[in-house]
C-alpha cells in the first residue's frame, strides 16, 4: 500500500468523525424534539460514535497488517518459499533447498519435505548446519566441500558426490545450485537429484567395456605371438615397440586414446610377416636382393590383413606405413612428410630403436647408444623431428629403459 492510499484512509476517517459530531445532535433532535437530550440518549450516541470509528480503525489496521505480511514474505527467502512453493513439490523426484552464504559459513534456510522420502532424513535433520558435510561419503568429502565453495563463489554450478542415506547406504547425488538475484545476504536455491540408478548402470557399462577391452587386447597379443613363433629371434619385439611408442606419445603430450591406439598398433605392426617364409626371417646371413624385396611386402600384407577390422584407430595404415621415411626413401609406397600418419612416424622411430638395440639372426645387438645416434643423425631426413626429439629426451633425460630380450 502506497503513501497516497494511507492519506485517503486518514481523510475518510476524519470526515466520518466530523460528520458524526456535527450531525448527530441534529438527527437526535429531529427525531425526539428540541428537548434536552436524556442521559441515556447521549450515552447511546457516544457509544455509536466509538463503534463506528473503531470499525474504520479495524479496517485500516487489517490493511496495514496485510501489507506487512507481504513485505516480510518478499524479504525472507525461507518464508517466500513456504508461501510460494506449491504442495506438488513434495512429490517430485528431487529435493529442493535454499541456503544463505556469507564469508564464513553456509546456513540452511529451507528444504522440501520429500527429503525424508528420498534421502531418509527429517526436515529438521537436513536443516542442521553440519548435516550435509557429515553425510558425505568419506572419499568424496574433501572434494565435494571444495567444489561447493567454488560454486558459491561463482554464483552457481553443479557437481556430483555420494551422500549417506538414512538407512546407511550411499546414494549418488547430482547437486545443482543457482544464486537468487539481488539477495543480501547472498542466498542460493538448489536441487539434489538421486542418480544412483544411472550411476550403477554406468558402472556396469564401464565394467563390461573393461572386460571387452581386456579380451580385445588379449586377442591382439595372441596374434602378435603367432607372428613371433615364426620368428623366435624377435620374440617380444612387437610388445616392446608398442610400449616405447606409448612412452614417446606421452612425452609428446598426445591424448590417452592415441596412446592406447599406439599400443595396439605396436603389437600388430609386423603382422604381415606371417606371409613371409620362415627361413627368410631366421636366415643367419643378410638377405639377397630378391629375398629382401619379398620381406618388403610385409607392410602391405599387414594392411590387407587388418584393413577390414573396424578399429577406432588407423591400425591398418600404421602397419602399412611404419617403414615409410620422411624424405620418401621408405617403402612400400615412398610416402613423404605429412603424407605419413603421425602414429606411423612414432612407430617407425620405436621400431628402429628396438631393432638396433636387440640382436638379429645376422648380427648382435648394436646397443641403445647407436640406436639413439641413428635417430639423432637422421632426424628431419628419415625420421620426424618432433618424434625423434621426444624419443631422445625420453632416453637421455628421463632415463627410459628398454626391456631388452633375454
Amino acid at each position: 500500500m502506497n503513501k497516497r492510499k494511507y492519506q485517503w484512509l486518514v481523510l475518510v476517517y476524519a470526515l466520518v468523525g466530523i460528520i458524526w459530531i456535527v450531525s448527530s445532535d441534529w438527527l437526535v433532535g429531529y427525531f425526539i424534539g428540541d428537548a434536552a437530550l436524556p442521559f441515556d440518549v447521549s450515552v447511546a450516541k457516544g457509544i455509536g460514535f466509538i463503534l463506528l470509528m473503531s470499525t474504520l480503525l479495524y479496517a485500516l489496521l487489517m490493511k496495514l497488517n496485510s501489507s506487512e505480511i507481504k513485505a516480510s514474505v518478499s524479504d525472507n527467502v525461507d518464508q517466500m518459499i513456504l508461501y510460494k512453493v506449491p504442495d506438488f513439490f513434495k512429490s517430485i523426484p528431487v529435493v529442493t533447498y535454499a541456503v544463505e552464504v556469507d564469508d564464513y559459513s553456509v546456513r540452511p534456510l529451507w528444504v522440501s519435505e520429500n527429503v525424508s522420502r528420498i534421502l531418509g532424513y527429517s526436515v529438521l535433520e537436513a536443516l542442521d548446519p553440519g548435516w550435509w558435510s557429515k553425510s558425505l561419503h568419506p572419499e568424496d568429502q574433501m572434494r565435494a566441500v571444495t567444489e561447493a565453495k567454488s560454486i558459491f563463489e561463482r554464483g552457481g554450478g553443479e557437481h556430483y558426490y555420494r551422500v549417506q542415506h538414512g538407512n546407511g547406504s550411499f546414494l549418488f547425488i547430482h547437486d545443482e545450485v543457482r544464486e537468487v538475484e539481488n539477495s543480501a545476504p547472498r542466498r542460493f536455491v538448489g536441487v539434489w537429484h538421486d542418480i544412483s540408478v544411472e550411476e550403477h548402470a554406468l558402472q556396469q557399462v564401464q565394467e563390461y567395456s573393461a572386460r571387452l577391452e581386456k579380451a580385445f587386447l588379449g586377442t591382439v597379443t595372441c596374434i602378435a605371438r603367432m607372428v613371433e613363433m615364426r620368428d623366435p629371434y624377435t620374440a617380444g619385439h612387437e610388445s616392446r615397440v608398442g610400449d616405447l611408442a606409448v612412452a614417446i606419445a606421452v612425452e609428446m603430450g598426445l591424448d590417452p586414446d592415441t596412446q592406447y591406439g599406439l599400443r595396439i598398433a605396436g603389437l600388430v605392426h609386423d603382422i604381415g610377416k606371417i606371409s613371409i617364409p620362415a627361413e627368410y626371417l631366421t636366415k643367419p646371413t643378410r638377405l639377397t636382393e630378391s629375398e629382401y624385396q619379398i620381406l618388403q611386402t610385409h607392410p602391405g600384407n599387414g594392411y590387407d590383413i587388418l584393413k577390414n577390422v573396424d578399429f577406432p584407430w588407423p591400425i591398418a595404415e600404421v602397419a602399412h606405413q611404419h617403414h615409410e621415411r620422411i624424405d620418401g626413401s621408405g617403402y612400400p609406397r615412398g610416402l613423404k612428410g605429412d603424407e605419413i600418419l603421425l602414429e606411423a612416424r612414432i612407430v617407425a622411430v620405436a621400431d628402429v630403436i628396438e631393432s638396433m638395440a636387440t640382436s638379429r639372426p645376422y648380427r648382435h645387438a648394436l646397443g641403445i647408444d647407436k640406436a639413439l645416434a641413428e635417430i639423432e643423425d637422421n632426424a628431419g631426413r628419415l625420421y620426424d623431428v618432433q618424434v625423434a626429439s621426444a624419443a631422445l629426451k625420453l632416453f637421455r633425460e628421463k632415463g627410459y629403459q628398454l626391456p631388452l630380450a633375454a
